[in-house]
């Protein structure tokens, strides 16, 4: 019986962790959706849809999840890794 309360509890508290995860990863993506309006809005109109764009290109493409849980491990060349990755499928092939 206190096996099977602390596999539960283990269970439980992996989802709450996993659910937790993916509301900040989601957050992170508004914020960096809103960041791109911000900063579209403070470009000359001629060139603010195709910077817009491409900011949001790089949002799409940016695996949040993994972000999130590169910075909680301090991982930064991860961050870095994954960013990059993100700005290269919106460049496309060179």
């Amino acid at each position: 019986m206190e096996k099977t309360l602390l596999t539960l509890s283990t269970v439980f508290g992996l989802a709450i962790a996993s659910s937790a995860m993916a509301n900040e990863a989601e957050s992170m993506k508004q914020q960096e959706l809103r960041a791109c309006d911000m900063q579209a809005q403070q470009l000359p109109k001629e060139v603010r849809a195709k910077q817009q764009e491409s900011c949001k290109c790089v949002v799409e493409n940016t695996d949040y999840d993994a972000l999130v849980e590169a910075k909680k491990s301090g991982d930064m060349a991860k961050v870095q890794q994954l960013k990059d990755k993100a700005s290269q499928a919106c460049r496309g092939p060179q």
